[in-house]
Order: structure tokens, then sequence, then C-alpha cells
């Protein structure tokens, strides 16, 4: 009997537990993108991606549209649940926050309607699927309940006054919350909440509204009761026949500041009558209705802003909102920063790529055409720019494109020159990306650096660039010991693939590397060579040569390597074996720096503690010498750095640079003659405890004594 006792104890607190978890999952807002309930009409296919709750009454496409009836008919409508899956989704903006996409454990379903319209008859929750197994017992519903045996229930409570404490809004006339019991089955697949049974009052519209549409279901993935599934959410809609149906366009599809968007409510309609006047919620605050079905309306500040629709007849009939999401951003902006031919001269009849950069610079994603074009006249120039509009251009082709906000992209269009003009003259392409609304369109297009069509054979090579230096960014001097990097960059500029390019590397008159290269016309060829230098000032040429090179003077470059010894560290203290609290004098003035032409600009000295803990720092162009008195007995770390008048310190990053910096450890003892101050400290403490402890137990026998 105790037992049972303690295990139905135990039952009664854990299913408090439970709900407690439930009501705290009910009010997380764990999902940064906020799933707004969409227009039933809006939509044309059941997505896939991610679970989906909708409101059905069985009949075809009931999902695509309004649920319909006449004035006195009874009307019912189920709530259901699509594609809950063992899946999960990481939150795009923290992926480390993982939402299930199934595995239901619990639902949270609050609602509203227009009693006025619609009034409630009854309704049958669903729950557990053992007890609705199929859909027949779900009728309308296509699918059987929802939630697995054993079910406990949280809140059941409907009320079309809207008077339900705690609900998520004060219009919410219906509450509906259960759970699992632990051991019970997660959930997964589709199902039924709840039917509901209206009767139909009066003529007009009626929007049924899920008033939590963030917070429907709570699903297990390894977390504490309450982790949101994450979902798509869908209101109904009601209308008697007669009613009118609002719809609207608006344009751009995505707004910017202070400028308008054109809302079109045109597509709207009443089976009898007219449309007398149109209402409009903004989702700013500005609620406005017009006789005409078209308004403009300027946001002043950027957001996603929730539009609403509703439209009256002639006869006073309304209808149920429509709504739209408007996305308003500060900026919207796209630019062309690079036109790039692949040639500046190419043999006519032959095709050139030419490579265009376009950057979407405002805070939206933009669907652009690119487009590029050759003039076909005589390029009109008016003061140094080219005066796009009067000249006349023919196409060369054109790319779709799509780019994120604050991103770029490179897009290639190609060029055959057959059919130009002239067959010996100089083109220019230009490159246009289609406008975005309420952009800059000044940076729209860019023309190209000029290319040279011919009808004659031209062989040229062109030793275009020569780096020399350490590492990646070939940074010189470079540091004895290091390697010396050399990057040669050879450009055919003539109008034939060249197969035999020999390129050469020498210092001074002695080579240090040679290649054959093929390189195509148009196009680069990049050698790298790498090798140790002794230190010293060395004369680097690079030369690449082809037979009938027509301009030979444009295929060497040169360029200059320094190499330099490494800096001579040394610092000596005083005294040797420094006690406590006592100065020591720190002398680094024997230290040089023998590199040619080099000269240490800085001298930097750090002090660590036996902790670790850095206690000071000094340094100056001339701060060869230092002080410091050690206020603590153990081994203290003494770091002087160094740079020199090339900039070079000491890195992590780089090996040969560890000469530019060196340490010593310092012994530090106990003061000479007597304790240290702490110890004295120490034992006046002690002494101090040892009276006090004796005037206590003398105290305490002369009490003894007189009792």
């Amino acid at each position: 009997m105790n037992e049972m006792v303690r295990k139905l104890s135990f039952g009664k607190t854990f299913k408090i537990f439970i709900v407690i978890m439930l009501c705290i999952g009910s009010s997380l807002a764990i999902i940064n993108t906020t799933q707004l309930a969409k227009s039933l009409s809006t939509r044309a296919a059941l997505p896939t991606d991610w679970p989906l709750v909708y409101f059905t009454n069985g009949t075809a496409n009931s999902y695509d549209e309004s649920f319909i009836g006449n004035v006195n008919d009874t009307v019912t409508i189920a709530l259901v649940a699509f594609n809950l899956t063992n899946n999960t989704y990481p939150d795009p903006g923290n992926p480390l926050d993982i939402y299930p996409l199934g595995n239901v454990n619990g639902i949270d379903v609050q609602m509203s309607w227009d009693p006025t319209i619609l009034k409630l008859v009854n309704y049958t929750l669903t729950i557990p699927v053992e007890d609705y197994p199929n859909a027949t017992v779900c009728s309308p519903s296509p699918y059987a309940g929802i939630l697995h045996a054993e079910v406990f229930e949280a809140k059941s409570v409907t009320d079309e006054d809207g008077n339900i404490p705690g609900a998520e809004t004060n219009d919410t006339m219906a509450w509906f919350s259960y759970g699992i019991m632990p051991g019970a089955e997660v959930f997964n697949g589709n199902g039924t909440f709840l039917t509901m049974t209206f009767k139909v009052m009066e003529h007009g519209s009626c929007l049924l509204k899920l008033t939590n549409s963030e917070k429907i279901m709570s699903g297990d993935v390894g977390e504490p009761v309450g982790i949101r599934v994450k979902c798509h959410t869908y209101d109904g809609t009601f209308r008697t026949a007669g009613a009118p149906v609002a719809n609207f366009t608006f344009w751009p599809n995505v707004g910017v500041v202070n400028k308008p968007v054109i809302f079109n409510a045109s597509a709207s309609y009443s089976p009898f009558g007219l449309i007398a006047n149109y209402t409009w919620n903004f989702g700013d605050g500005n609620v406005t209705t017009v006789t005409d079905p078209i308004i403009s309306h300027n946001y002043t500040t950027a957001a996603t802003n929730t539009v609403s629709l509703t439209v009256e007849d002639s006869d006073g009939v309304g209808s149920s909102p429509k709504t739209e999401q408007v996305t308003i951003v500060n900026k919207r902006n796209l630019k062309i920063t690079e036109v790039t031919p692949s040639a500046t001269l190419v043999l006519v009849n032959r095709t050139i790529t030419i490579k265009v950069k376009v950057e979407d610079n405002g805070a939206t994603s933009e669907d652009c055409t690119l487009a590029a074009y050759y003039n076909v006249s005589s390029i009109v120039w008016v003061d140094d720019e080219v005066d796009i509009s009067a000249t006349n251009w023919t196409k060369i082709g054109e790319a779709n494109m799509s780019l994120i906000a604050d991103s770029f992209l490179f897009e290639s269009l190609h060029w055959n020159t057959t059919g130009v003009p002239q067959p010996d003259g100089r083109y220019y392409v230009l490159a246009n990306v289609t406008a975005v609304p309420y952009e800059d369109v000044s940076d729209n297009s860019m023309i190209s650096a000029a290319i040279n069509v011919t009808s004659k054979l031209v062989h040229d090579i062109v030793v275009d660039d020569l780096q020399i230096g350490w590492g990646a960014t070939f940074k010189q001097p470079v540091l004895d010991g290091e390697n010396v990097t050399f990057k040669i960059t050879v450009l055919n500029s003539g109008t034939e693939d060249e197969t035999a390019v020999n390129v050469t590397l020498y210092d001074d008159e002695s080579m240090l590397e040679s290649w054959i290269k093929s390189i195509p016309f148009g196009r680069t060829a990049q050698l790298t060579f790498e090798k140790p230098f002794d230190p010293g000032s060395y004369n680097i040429t690079a030369q690449a040569t082809i037979e009938n090179d027509t301009h030979p003077d444009n295929n060497f470059l040169e360029g200059t390597l320094l190499v330099i010894e490494t800096p001579k560290l040394n610092f000596t203290w005083d005294p040797t074996k420094p006690s406590l609290n006592q100065t020591v004098t720190f002398d680094a003035s024997a230290s040089y720096h023998p590199g040619s032409g080099a000269s240490i600009i800085q001298y930097k000295w750090e002090i660590y503690n036996p902790a670790g803990t850095r206690v000071n720092i000094t340094y100056g162009a001339n701060v060869t010498s230092i002080t410091y008195k050690f206020g603590e007995v153990g081994r203290w770390r003494v770091v002087l750095s160094v740079k020199d008048n090339y900039n070079i310190e000491y890195s992590t990053y780089r090996d040969e640079t560890e000469a530019y910096q060196i340490e010593a450890t310092i012994n530090v003892q106990p003061s000479e003659g007597g304790f240290p101050i702490e110890y004295i400290a120490a034992i006046i403490i002690v002494i101090v405890a040892v009276v006090v402890i004796l005037a206590i137990l003398i105290r305490r026998r002369r009490h003894a004594a007189k009792t």
C-alpha cells in the first residue's frame, strides 16, 4: 500500500513538473525569424521542408481555399499537423541551437474567430491517437488523432467572450494544452488536433486565427520539455457564399525606407454588389480606409511589416483579412565594379572573355540580369568619360544573377569579334546590370579598357609582374636563414597562342632558374621559385622570350633583393642574485643590429611574476636600461623585445624573428638579515591569536572557580 502511495505521489509530482515545463516552453521565443500566419488563399502547394499546421474541412483543395457556408448552416473544420518527422533543424542565426521537426511530446493550441459570424456548437479533441486511430473518426480531417497515450491535460477551455486568463492574446477563445507522460512514444507523421463545429450566424467573413502560431507543438531533441517544433502555421478563412474576398499585390517586392510602396487591391471582388471600401493596416501603426483599390504608403523605418487588407461591399458585408509580409530596408543597390577583358589585343573572328564583378551593397538579396555590349559607332567622350547614350552598342550576351546582401559575384560573358565594323579598330565593352527599385543607377554600368581588334598576327610576350621577398606577402628585407620567394607573372599580349615561352630568372648575370611554358593568347602564367640567400643586396631580373616577338622591349622586369642579419641581443642585471624588495638594474646597451643599414629603434621590457602574470611593461626608442623592485620571492621572468628600422619585430608566425627577443629567469631570494615582512606579519597574527585564546581560557577557569 505504501509503495502504491509512493508511486501515485511521484506520478502526480511529475505531472506537475511536466505541466510547468510545457507552460515555460509555450512562452519560449527560440526561433529568431517570426513564423507569421499566412493567408490560405496564397498557398499553392504543401511545403515539405518543415511540418505544417493548418485548417481543413475535408473538401478537395481545402488547403488553398476559404471555407464557404450559408447562414444557418453548420460547418465542421479540423486543425491538422502534416509532415512531422524525426529530424532537426539548426537555427541559421546560431547553428548550435537545434529545433525538432517532429517527435512531438506536447501541444498547445490557442485560437480565435468572429462569434458574430461563426458560433461554436461543439468540439472534439482527437487525443490520443489510440482513441482516434483512423481518419473516419476525425471527420472531416484526412488524418487520425495526435499524441500517444498516456496523455495528460494541462488546459482545455473555450470562451467566445475572449476572457481566458494567461492566453497568448486577450481575444483567444479556445485553449487546449496536452502532454505525454514519461515512457509514452513521441508523435510523428500526420495527425489531427481537434474538430470544431460552428453554426453560421450571419452573412460575412471570418478568420480562424491561431493566436499562438509559433508555439503549437513541443518536441524532444534530448533537451528539457518545451523545445518548440519548427513548423509553418496557417490561419483559416471562412466566408458565406456572397461575402467579398480581399486580395492585393504590392510593388516593389522589397521596399525602401521613405520611398512609396504601391498596394493594389484590384483583385478583390464581391460575388454580389461592388467593393465599397478598402481598409488597410500597414503594420506600422497606420490604418487607412479608402474607396480606391490602389494606395501608396511610405515606411519610415526598416522592418518586416504584416500588411492586412479587409474589404466591404456595397451591402456592408466585410471580408476576412488578407495578409502579406512586406519587408522594408534602408537601401537597395547593385553596381558594377570591374569589367576586365581576357585580352586587350585580339585577332578578328576570335573570342575573348569579359569578366564582370557585380556587387550588392544593399540590405536585401537581389535577382538581376547582367548584359554586355560592344560599340559599333565611334565612342563619344565627355569630360574624359564615355557618353553611353550617345554611342551605339551591340549586345554581346547576358546572364541572370542572384546576389545576397553585402556580397559580390563574378560573371563571364564571351565576345566573338566576328562582324565588328572595323577589322582593325579599337573597341570598348559596356557592362550593365538591371536596376532594382529606388537604387542609385549611376553605378549600374561600366566601360572596359580599350580592346584592339586586328587582322594581323601579333606575337608579344610581356613580363607583367615580378615580386620578391619573404612569405606570401613578399616582405623585404628578408632575414638571414629565410627562403626568398620569387613570383613572376608573364602575359601573352599577342593574338596567338604561344607554346614555347622561355622564362628565365637571373641574379645579376647568374641564372637562378628557367622554365618553358605554353601560354594561350590573352592569358597569364605565374611561376614561383624559392631559395635562401646570404646577407647582402642583389639585382634580380625576370625575362621571357619567344621567336618573332613584336615588342621585345617589354619582355623583362628588374627588381632588388635585400637580405639582412638579425639583431644580437644581450642584457645583464645587477645585483645578479636580487633579494626581496631590492632594486635591480637591467642593462641592454650591449645589444646591436649588424644588418646592412639596420638599427634598433625600440626596446620593450616585460616583467612577469612567479604566477606568470605580466606586471610591468616599459618601451621606447632609447630604453636600453630599466630598474625594477621585485615584491615577491620566487622565479620571475624578464623579456626584452626589439623592433628595427624595417619595422621587423618578434612574431610567432616568422621563425627567424626569434632573434628579436630574449628572456631571462630571475630567482628572487628572501631579504638578507631578517624575515620577509609577510613572515613578520604572520608571526604577529599568531601571537595575537594565542593571547586571545589564553585570555578566554583564564576567564573560563575563574568563572568555574566562582561557581
